[in-house]
């Protein structure tokens, strides 16, 4: 009922919830080319601008010319729009039979086709109207619309594609054409798809999940319940992002496919420890009730995974967490959002699991009812090819380690990309209009060069005006520049048409001030401060792609301190440049989260089992997901992004998860099989049917995102997929070879074991031992125990090993002459047995039968060898406390021969 009150107040947060996919997400706030950014916004405007490009057969008519005014001044009118340029109000300095013209081409409209033409022509040969207002081919007009900056608050890009759309639909039948481009429409359009592609999707992902699970299961309770807690972990994240005000970016738009990636995962672990729990319950005792039978199960299940599902939902969350301090908005916001909502889902899978059990457990074990023979048939594989790896490790280290190297390497060569156009695939329709407009116009993406003069009215100077050309100029050369545009330029223009046979800026203030004054203010507003202190290069190009940009603004750069002279200070900047300078810092910023998340797996870890050394065994398998899904990026080619950069985190998050459980499973088999390598080979055949078919599930449904229109999510997808296959080979190989490698000892049987210290201080086993090193020899060891009647010691067999009695009674009995069996001696709490076996490997020379319950430890050869290379201290001290042992009963049996 809890659940549910809380789980209700979050849902009523859900419609207050934002979403938010604008370029300004992804640019970071302490970037410091963000600074001259600003002070581009508040000198000369906003330069977000929507273009649009409208075509038609007719369109030098005066009637279709006086519908293009209505359309101007329409989208003059929107509620946002800071300023609509275009042939109405661009002003054109021309040859006018011998006078020079100045003035709007198009304003008035002219009346006859003579007046028509003459306006085409005139628009056509004025170098800054070509592909800006007028298509290189003269027949189709644009429209650039100016709107409100991201940089200086929020803008409801939604509301003025709405309204653009809105006006541009009352158009498209007097035009054969009209073709809309800019920021407002992408993020418009960005958002539907996001929000319309997330419940099918998510569907999807649920009904393979089923599939799969089912086929593992054949039980309806394992995919029920990873399927509540995603759904309500979903709800409570999206409800505390509208309480809370954090908008939902394309990162978090993942929220509900990570949390039912790895909430299944734990709720499958679940699932498997009910399961084993009641296969113990049926095998205890057969004649429980119902009830009884599922309450056993559950207090199993519990005892079982609780803990380690407090670790991994912990370690995740705060793996996630670390994004958070990121000063990249979108992943900044990410990582508040995910951190809780994997606490969020671990919380309700704790909560939830338990009483879903006790309503909806299954009570029977039913062997008919085990996994399909196929996946049992796979499993047994598996752990045959585990124990071939066991024998000639090498063969698989060897080849994994080359692998990895590899990877590494090309990881390295992953480049990063911050361009929003990557939001969406080609074959959506405004990435074909994108590509459509940029063929007609010769370029739509844009940057600026500010410049500085540190004086008011410097850059009217004609020295000023002069290098502003040349360096003009000089990047209009540029591979992918299509024009360079400034006050100079302008001004070159003019004095070209007032008779100079050069195209070149004025030579005397005289002339500046004579040109300036043909030009409206509106005209140079763009290029030049009312104080004339500050100037801008504006400068259009075909290149979107992050790596070349960057490429472009550095020869930019290097231009300008060549040609600039101490007097004029220039800087690159715009908001795709802006982007660009923040992907930069992208790889290098997120790979301080992965190393605090590594090293706090690695702090957990090494918790868990009690040994640095387990927790760095624990941590090398799960840093090789991140490595190798960098390396596949490297390899194909794929770029790093913000939305993709949490692919590093989730894959990690899910092979630290299997690994957590698959130690915890090993630690259990190691309780009744004293062989580390049978005890891994059962561990892998008993968890491998479940792992392999939730891991392919889950594969198969990441990679089913690869339809999704959305650019990110198909790569999201398919790299998930990929790191999921990945994380399955190093959990059912790399994992349990290093657990049987290594001397792992686990904290969750210490909560079990519960074992009192004045009983261990008084065992001459432990003899001079502190309080960490009783605890280690226990818990590498093997523990028996045995119900009374029961043999715990067959004289006669070789079984290398001694035992010690931590709790019950036993009797030593050896054979008589007529063959009975003749009661010598008793063993109680502390005492051990079978020394000589275990230390020169004789045959057992007494058998030992339980007489009350009994609870052993039994250290054989293998585990001293183990405990020699990871222990040498403890082992030494096993040693010589055994030695003491044996002179003690030496010395006690010389003197009952006295």
């Amino acid at each position: 009922m809890g659940l549910l009150i809380v789980t209700t107040a979050f849902a009523v947060g859900v419609p207050r919830m934002t979403v938010d996919t604008s370029i300004q997400s992804l640019i970071s706030n302490n970037d410091p080319h963000r600074e001259t950014y600003i002070d581009f916004i508040e000198l000369f405007g906003s330069d977000r601008t929507t273009i649009l490009l409208v075509e038609d057969k007719n369109l030098w008519t005066t009637e279709k010319l006086q519908e293009f005014e209505n359309f101007h001044y329409d989208l003059g009118d929107m509620a946002d729009t800071l300023k609509v340029e275009s042939l109405i109000t661009a002003s054109d300095v021309h040859d006018e039979g011998g006078d020079i013209a100045s003035g709007a081409l198009l304003d008035p409209i002219p009346e006859t086709p003579e007046e028509v033409q003459q306006a085409r022509d005139y628009a056509l040969k004025n170098p800054f109207f070509k592909g800006q207002y007028i298509a290189p081919d003269g027949r189709g007009l644009v429209v650039v619309l100016t709107t409100p900056s991201y940089i200086l608050g929020t803008v409801d890009d939604i509301g003025i594609n709405d309204e653009v759309e809105n006006i541009v639909k009352d158009y498209r039948e007097k035009f054969d054409r009209i073709t809309v481009i800019g920021g407002a429409r992408l993020n418009s359009e960005t958002t539907d798809v996001l929000i319309a592609e997330m419940p099918p999707m998510f569907g999807f992902l649920i009904v393979m999940l089923i599939c799969g699970l089912w086929i593992s299961t054949k039980r309806p309770q394992a995919f029920i319940l990873p399927i509540i807690t995603a759904v309500l972990s979903t709800v409570v994240t999206f409800g505390f992002l509208g309480w809370t005000g954090i908008p939902l970016n394309m990162l978090g738009s993942l929220a509900p496919v990570i949390l039912l990636a790895l909430g299944s995962t734990e709720d499958m672990h679940f699932f498997a420890s009910y399961m084993e729990g009641l296969r113990k319950a049926h095998g205890e005792k057969s004649d429980l009730s119902r009830r009884d039978y599922i309450n056993a199960a559950r207090r199993y299940m519990i005892k079982h995974v609780g803990l380690p599902t407090v670790l991994t939902a912990g370690t995740s969350a705060l793996g996630f967490a670390v994004s958070a301090i990121s000063d990249v908005p979108a992943i900044r916001d990410f990582g508040i959002m995910a951190s809780f909502a994997i606490f969020a889902n671990g919380v309700i899978t704790i909560l939830l699991a338990p009483s879903f059990y006790h309503y909806f457990g299954d009570s029977k074990h039913q062997k008919n009812r085990r996994p399909h023979k196929y996946l049992r048939l796979v499993s047994y594989k598996m752990a045959r090819a585990f124990d071939r790896i066991y024998k000639r490790p090498i063969l698989f280290v060897g080849p994994f380690a080359v692998v990895c190297a590899l990877g590494i390497g090309a990881a390295t060569q992953v480049e990063v990309s911050n361009n929003p156009l990557d939001a969406l695939t080609d074959s959506h329709p405004f990435i074909q209009d994108y590509r459509f407009s940029e063929d007609r116009l010769g370029g739509l993406e844009g940057l600026a060069v500010l410049i500085d003069s540190q004086r008011d009215q410097h850059v009217r100077d004609p020295e000023a005006l002069r290098i502003m050309f040349e360096i003009s100029k000089e990047i209009d050369k540029l591979p992918g520049v299509t024009m360079a545009t400034s006050l100079a330029g302008q001004l070159a223009h003019i004095n070209h048409v007032w008779g100079n046979p050069e195209t070149i800026p004025p030579e005397t203030a005289d002339q500046v001030d004579q040109f300036l004054m043909m030009l409206q203010r509106s005209d140079i507003e763009s290029y030049v401060t009312r104080d004339f202190r500050y100037a801008t290069i504006k400068v259009k190009h075909t290149i979107s792609d992050t790596k070349e940009l960057l490429a472009l603004i550095g020869q930019i750069q290097a231009i300008l301190d060549e040609k600039l002279p101490p007097w004029l200070v220039g800087d690159v900047t715009g908001e795709s440049p802006l982007a660009a300078y923040t992907a930069t810092s992208l790889i290098s910023s997120q790979m301080f989260s992965l190393l605090f998340l590594v090293g706090s797996i690695y702090v957990v870890m090494s918790m868990i089992f009690s040994s640095l050394k387990a927790g760095l065994g624990a941590t090398l398998p799960n840093i090789c997901v991140p490595i190798l899904t960098l390396g596949l990026m490297g390899a194909i080619g794929l770029p790093m992004n913000p939305p993709l950069i949490i692919v590093i985190v989730v894959s990690i998050g899910i092979a630290v998860d299997d690994t957590i459980h698959m130690l915890s499973s090993y630690k259990e088999s190691c309780r009744h099989i004293a062989n580390p390598r049978f005890a891994a080979r059962h561990t892998i055949r008993s968890e491998a049917a479940a792992v392999l078919t939730t891991t392919f599930a889950l594969a198969l449904a990441f990679y089913s995102q690869t339809v999704s229109s959305l650019y990110y999510t198909q790569v999201f997808g398919l790299l998930m997929g990929t790191a999921l296959l990945m994380a399955l080979v190093i959990d059912l190989f790399v994992t349990p070879l290093l657990m049987t490698r290594l001397n792992f000892v686990g904290i969750f049987d210490l909560v079990i074991q519960r074992i009192p210290k004045k009983m261990l201080n008084s065992f001459p086993l432990f003899k001079d031992m502190g309080q960490r090193q009783v605890r280690d020899l226990i818990l590498s060891s093997v523990q028996r125990y045995a119900d009374p009647g029961e043999r715990i010691i067959v004289a006669g067999k070789s079984d290398k090993s001694m035992m010690l009695l931590l709790e019950g009674k036993a009797g030593v009995y050896i054979k008589t002459d007529t063959g009975e069996e003749k009661r010598i001696s008793e063993m109680v709490e502390g005492d051990t047995v079978g020394e000589m076996s275990l230390l020169a490997g004789t045959p057992r020379s007494a058998s030992v039968i339980a007489e009350e319950k009994c609870w052993l430890v039994e250290v054989d050869q293998d585990i001293l060898k183990r405990m020699q290379l990871t222990n040498p201290f403890l082992s030494s001290r096993v040693y010589h406390n055994i030695g003491r042992i044996l002179s003690d009963r030496l010395l006690q049996a010389n003197e009952r021969k006295k």
